[in-house]
């Protein structure tokens, strides 16, 4: 069953948004410069993010099978294979993790809807270390999201991936904008847009004390926040038809991936100026810090509260379906498994993934997960979850993508990938030839080697 060209942009769009897109970037952008950080982002996502864009979706439209056929290709052998399992097994271990943050944005869900009092008494740091520390609970909420997405993935195609697209996306874009526009309105005091569209070059450039660079956080948030490198994009293009047009369609879902990222910043940053105390990165600037600014709208912050983690968990919802598809696909073309019991036993595998992650972010948890691999920080705790954000999250994805460019400059060539964005009748023309070739040969290896050696060194 193939995707509809509808269908195929916004389940593709739908798995670029995501946590980077609501929570990562916004911090970055308050820290690392405000408008000087959007406009980097915005530059490294033209000059890297559509050309690998491009890349995958051709990868998966020649392919039409999965991650691990499109390396070998027509006549490739299984020399390259291994590319498409190092995809496959990034994608599912961020799955393992990204379940975790999902099941704690359907706790908040809940807390909202039925315990908003506790949420209005209690300072959110306490109650976001309750919500990760009480493990049952948290195996609970996880638990839930999972079998949600694996039911999603175990339908038809049609009826079940893009039909959650084609509803997800419109809401997620709906909400939003509702949200940018109202809290403004409500009140305006509570935001400060200065500090979004400072040009402070400076602050992009010039190393913290802790040895972090803005500008390498821009290259890397414009690869990351489109989700490359994890087979996901790959294995939805598998579901074209081979004569599509994915110099149309791959530039639609980078640019869509870029307007949310720049409306989550819109959203957050200016909140940000107000926040009494430190500024969290990562999941308790939602958890803690925007909780709390909520809860300065009055009686109405329980409704804002309310829709930012309903936005948050269909952005994730989105995600983990993609996350899940890649190994789906695999199961379905290597080893003959319907996409009933593929999706369903994969469901189990990521929550039994899930397990360590949620028992890492425990107090009670055991040592070895809750300092993995020294990760845990001064008061050990999130090790593992950490470990596999920086490894699997980070690192795996920027090896995939330079394996993608490896693979196609040294076995598919260049123009056989020219050939098959010809196919029908879609002439390439002269200038995406020379921009593609020169992303390909040059600009991306050299920002993924950049960005590898960077993260490397500090680990």
């Amino acid at each position: 069953m193939k995707f509809t060209k509808t269908g195929h942009i916004l389940a593709s769009a739908g798995a670029a948004i995501g946590v980077a897109n609501l929570v990562i970037f916004p911090y970055r952008v308050h820290f690392f410069g405000g408008g000087a950080y959007l406009l980097a982002f915005v530059g490294f996502t033209l000059l890297m993010g559509i050309p690998l864009m491009v890349l995958e979706n051709a990868l998966g439209k020649r392919s039409g099978t999965d991650a691990v056929d499109a390396f070998r290709g027509e006549g490739d052998g299984k020399g390259w294979a291994w590319i498409g399992r190092l995809g496959i097994v990034t994608a599912v271990m961020v799955a393992s993790f990204y379940l975790v943050l999902a099941g704690w944005t359907l706790d908040y869900v809940w807390h909202y809807l039925t315990d908003y009092e506790t949420i209005a008494a209690n300072h959110a740091g306490p109650t976001f270390g309750a919500a990760i520390s009480t493990t049952g609970r948290a195996l609970l909420f996880t638990g839930l999201f999972t079998a949600l997405v694996a039911v999603i993935c175990s339908g038809p195609l049609r009826s079940g991936v893009e039909r959650l697209s084609k509803l997800a996306m419109p809401l997620l874009g709906l909400l939003i904008i509702f949200l940018v526009i109202s809290l403004p309105i409500l009140q305006p005091e509570a935001v400060d847009y200065s500090n979004l569209f400072r040009l402070d070059w400076d602050a992009l450039f010039i190393p913290t004390e802790t040895g972090e660079l803005g500008i390498l956080h821009a290259l890397g948030q414009a690869f990351f926040s489109l989700g490359l490198g994890a087979a996901s994009m790959l294995t939805f293009a598998t579901h074209l038809d081979r004569n599509t047009n994915v110099l149309s369609n791959a530039p639609m879902i980078v640019h869509l991936d870029t307007v949310v990222a720049m409306l989550g910043a819109i959203l957050v940053v200016p909140l940000l100026a107000n926040v009494e105390g430190d500024i969290y990165n990562g999941p308790p600037l939602v958890f803690i810090n925007l909780v709390e600014i909520f809860k300065t709208y009055g009686a109405v912050g329980q409704w804002i509260g309310l829709l930012f983690f309903v936005l948050l968990g269909v952005a994730i919802l989105t995600s983990a379906v993609s996350l899940v598809e890649p190994a789906l696909r695999a199961l379905q073309a290597q080893r003959g498994w319907s996409r009933r019991t593929a999706g369903l036993s994969l469901g189990l595998l990521v929550f039994a993934l899930s397990v360590p992650v949620v028992l890492s972010c425990s107090p009670s948890g055991p040592g070895w997960l809750t300092d993995f691999a020294g990760m845990g920080g001064a008061d050990p705790s999130m090790g593992y979850f950490n470990f596999l954000l920086e490894w699997f999250g980070s690192i795996s994805l920027l090896i995939g993508g330079l394996l993608l460019c490896l693979y196609l400059l040294f076995r598919w060539t260049l123009d056989g990938f020219f050939e098959e964005l010809s196919l029908g009748g879609h002439e390439v023309s002269p200038r995406w030839r020379w921009q593609l070739s020169i992303a390909y040969k040059y600009i991306i290896p050299v920002g993924i080697g950049i960005l590898l050696v960077a993260k490397l060194l500090v680990l």
